[in-house]
């Protein structure tokens, strides 16, 4: 799993909840509504990474189909055809001629392997190996493609909670400087109030502005991710379901019961593990090169030779049925010594084999890693938003008793926006707590196999 920031992670709560997928719906105008199943399902039959890593499947594909040719006979024909003057050696009598000559030679042979070591039969074991191998890793570019997807979609959904808080936020700073202004004119409060609030107003409009931009920039990547060719900010849009809060209630499982699930079914782990029977196999396939081959080999050929000093040679087709010639016989092939480049290659196999057994414990601590932080951060999620939960209840009731103060001339501008600011963060303590805790939590729920609901 890739490490993303928490900010962004945490929103991951509204995945998938079903597995069917459909046309995008169509909203008002020319506007396309995306699901996040739907947007899921767009970016693993489209996303590029995606059919990049399937052309790997395809050559490894190709690969175990000629390792279970190898096996088949071999054959090839040739023939040639020459013209000579002067001295040569005739090839049907093999005398010495100073004269003008036409030659041809046909020739057909083949051969099948008998015994190599059984390096063909762990070839073709290790392709298939290789080749279930690629498709995994298929499988893992699609977990992350759908984790990248999910990101950019609860971005985008992220953003659209930070847009509306801050609109809320600009209509309560145009209340009081409505308010303020009533109570500049009846000579309630100084002007410098009324001038911060105007201040501070246009500051909300900016903020506005800023997560307005911030929303196209997450479209833009979603739709990236998609590979939507035609698409643009102003004809896509998501979604926007509800997000229930985190309740109190103890998680009913360990990190440790959530690895020992992910081990049997996360393709990076199957992957690996399938790419050290590969090395395994390379190893015998090296090994086999100690141990001697035998074929079975045969041919067959004829040849035409016409001399200008004999012009009552054999016609054509006489010579070919004369010269025909048959052979077949058995290759025997005893390695004894070639510069150790045996022993040295089954040296490396093994460099290779282990350097597959440390890669599979990798990918596996690096899994356990991450379901341990995942559960560590659930934890510390809910726990946090519970405290968001009491804190924001406090600052709500203090930024109330510090508007009244200000309307009443008890307090200036800075007092009370530091009661506005400490609302502000509490409000953005509980909406990231709230995100974080949903995220980390379905994360333990996929690596655990289950269906990832609301």
């Amino acid at each position: 799993m890739r490490n993303f920031s928490s900010t962004v992670l945490a929103t991951l709560g509204l995945v998938i909840g079903s597995y069917s997928y459909g046309q995008a719906q169509t909203a008002t105008g020319s506007e396309t509504v995306w699901t996040l199943q739907q947007a899921v399902d767009q970016g693993v039959k489209s996303n590029l990474q995606v059919l990049q890593r399937g052309l790997s499947v395809e050559e490894a594909t190709v690969n175990l189909k000629q390792s279970r040719n190898d096996l088949l006979p071999s054959l090839n024909a040739s023939a040639s055809y020459g013209y000579s003057f002067g001295l040569f050696n005739d090839p049907v009598t093999y005398e010495s001629l100073n004269a003008q000559n036409q030659s041809s030679n046909y020739s057909v042979s083949g051969s099948i392997p008998l015994y190599s070591g059984n390096r063909l039969q762990n070839s073709i074991k290790q392709s298939r190996l290789n080749q279930q191998a690629s498709v995994l890793d298929v499988e893992k570019v699609k977990n992350d493609v759908t984790l990248d997807v999910v990101q950019a979609y609860m971005q985008i959904l992220l953003n659209q909670e930070l847009l509306k808080t801050n609109q809320e936020r600009l209509n309560l700073t145009k209340l009081q400087v409505e308010r303020t202004e009533k109570l500049f004119k009846a000579g309630s409060v100084p002007e410098s109030n009324l001038l911060d609030l105007n201040a501070q107003m246009a500051s909300d409009e900016l903020n506005i502005i800023t997560a307005q931009n911030q929303i196209e920039l997450a479209e833009l990547n979603l739709i990236q991710l998609l590979n939507l060719k035609e698409a643009n900010t102003a004809t896509f849009a998501i979604e926007t379901p509800s997000l229930p809060d985190p309740d109190q209630s103890v998680i009913a499982f360990n990190s440790q019961q959530v690895f020992e699930a992910a081990l049997e079914r996360m393709p990076e782990i199957k992957s690996s593990l399938l790419r050290i029977q590969s090395a395994q196999k390379q190893l015998d396939i090296t090994r086999g090169n100690y141990l001697p081959t035998l074929s079975l080999s045969g041919n067959i050929s004829s040849r035409y030779s016409k001399t200008n000093l004999f012009p009552d040679q054999d016609p054509y087709s006489q010579q070919i049925r004369d010269n025909f010639g048959q052979f077949i016989g058995l290759n025997l092939n005893i390695p004894i010594f070639n510069s150790f480049r045996v022993r040295n290659n089954v040296q490396l196999s093994k460099v290779y084999l282990n350097n597959a057994r440390i890669n599979s414990e990798i990918a596996q601590n690096q899994l356990n890693y991450t379901i341990a932080q995942a559960y560590t951060d659930a934890i510390g999620a809910q726990k946090r938003f519970v405290a968001a939960k009491k804190q924001l209840v406090a600052f709500e009731q203090a930024f109330k008793n510090a508007e009244i103060r200000l309307n009443n001339g008890l307090i200036n501008n800075v007092d009370f926006n530091v009661a506005r600011n400490n609302l502000v963060k509490a409000q953005s303590d509980i909406i990231q707590a709230k995100y974080d805790y949903t995220f980390k939590l379905k994360i333990l729920e996929f690596y655990q196999g289950k269906t990832i609901t609301l």
